[in-house]
């Protein structure tokens, strides 16, 4: 089938919203690049986005120009073109007339923000429930029917962090949340064994006897031991950007090198909280671009998503959940990633190529265990469920309905680069730089 100025526009405005949402005036002096564009596509893109674009060869592309052309030239099973941007179960339905870019524009402007208000509204969509052990209630959420899926969140956070991807998975699955525990009914920190255990307690809840399981950063080195545990309980899981315990010769970030010693030292000293705040500082501004056009498409898919300095400092909120959160990462980091056993349910890894959090690869230790593989988002960052919700429903929601086929490379054949466990094991040394949150200071550790 013969690419449209449409379906190319669509492509383009999926790119250019997730670039300007980082940095407004990206295109101020930068072209789209693309390849053999449809005729009349500049003139759309003009009209539609304010942004000029120019016909080049792939070999003249940034990574931004890159994101461009794997989204439009995704077949129809990629999440890259979902029902979902070209049209909206609620949307009145307002014919644009042929040509008239900027109404289109505006049209899938007000889809996108109904989805964002939708998803951002969830939570009181959703049941609250208790489920109850040892002395504790633990309140989640949960909504949907069908299935059951865990969407199992990292140390420090909240549920909050699922709700566009949530949103998304709904359909057909019951759908349970809850925000990581932090502390036990007599205010000691809560271990490895309480998440597990709060895990139990859901599972019992609902009534179940398994689930399906997608887990985000530290979330996803508890779900591979409640897995390694409770093989029967877990029918398939997905590792989102999992932070993991890492040898000295596993690929690691520097924000987790920094971060597992700030931890460390904090939860031996817990007096140094409040200075270890002081080090982490504020949100960063964002340092202007670089002018080499290159590096400049990089940092810019590189940026930490906007308006999401609440919901991703919450660890750090004050000198109490700091002490509290590293005592709690430090705990979990001092347990090895378990061996593979028989028996073992079917593991997804899914990083991100720009994740300056968690390091984009998974520790050796834990290959053995991926027998679905590691996809890497390209150009995507650790925040992934934020940003591109329908790339990663599409993905998981595809490998969990055949978990047996392995990777889902016909939900992410595109936006996803695929590697088998075999193909892991050569580490990688990033040179990345630190995320948000630093500078760390080294003081808090001496």
């Amino acid at each position: 089938m013969s690419e449209t100025i449409e379906s190319f526009l669509t492509a383009a405005h999926r790119t250019f919203v997730e670039v300007t949402r980082r940095s407004p005036d990206y295109f101020a002096g930068r072209p789209l690049r693309a390849s053999d564009p449809p005729a009349g596509s500049a003139r759309a893109v003009a009209a539609a986005l304010g942004v000029r674009l120019s016909a080049v060869a792939a070999r003249e592309f940034t990574a931004v120009d890159d994101l461009l052309d794997r989204r439009r030239r995704a077949d129809g099973t990629d999440p890259a073109d979902p029902a979902e941007w070209t049209a909206d179960p609620g949307d009145p339905g307002d014919a644009v007339p042929a040509g008239d870019w900027e109404r289109w524009r505006r049209r899938q402007d007000r889809r996108g923000a109904v989805r964002a208000a939708r998803a951002a509204h969830l939570a009181r969509a959703m049941d609250h429930r208790v489920a109850r052990h040892s002395g504790r209630g633990l309140r989640y959420r949960g909504g949907g029917s069908g299935p059951l899926l865990v969407l199992l969140t990292a140390l420090g956070h909240t549920d909050e962090v699922w709700y566009p991807l949530a949103d998304r998975l709904l359909p057909g699955r019951r759908v349970v949340m809850w925000d990581a525990g932090e502390t036990g009914p007599s205010g000691q920190t809560w271990t490895l064994a309480g998440q597990l255990a709060d895990f139990d307690a859901v599972l019992a809840a609902e009534g179940a006897d398994s689930c399906d399981v997608i887990a985000w950063c530290s979330g996803a080195q508890i779900a591979v031991e409640y897995a390694h545990r409770r093989p029967a309980a877990v029918r398939a899981a997905v590792l989102l950007h999992g932070s993991y315990p890492r040898a000295a010769t596993d690929p690691s970030s520097a924000y987790e090198r920094n971060l597992g010693a700030v931890c460390a030292s904090v939860a031996a000293h817990p007096g140094r909280a409040a200075r270890a705040l002081r080090a982490l500082g504020g949100e960063a501004v964002p340092v202007p671009l670089p002018r080499d056009e290159h590096r400049a498409a990089v940092e810019v898919l590189a940026r930490t998503p906007p308006g999401l300095d609440a919901v991703l400092r919450r660890p750090f909120r004050d000198a109490r959940a700091l002490a509290g959160y590293s005592r709690q990462l430090t705990e979990l980091w001092r347990h090895p990633v378990p061996a593979a056993v028989p028996g073992l349910p079917p593991l997804l890894s899914l990083g991100a190529e720009l994740d300056r959090v968690a390091a984009p690869e998974p520790p050796a230790a834990l290959v053995p265990l991926l027998t679905a593989g590691h996809g890497l988002l390209v150009g995507a960052t650790h925040y992934s469920m934020l940003d591109r919700p329908e790339v990663v429903a599409a993905v998981c929601g595809a490998f969990l309905d055949d978990p047996a086929a392995g990777p889902p490379a016909a939900a992410g054949s595109r936006e996803v680069r695929w590697s088998t466990p075999a193909a892991l094991s050569h580490p990688i040394n990033p040179t990345d730089p630190i995320s948000p949150i630093s500078p760390i200071d080294e003081e808090v550790t001496s």
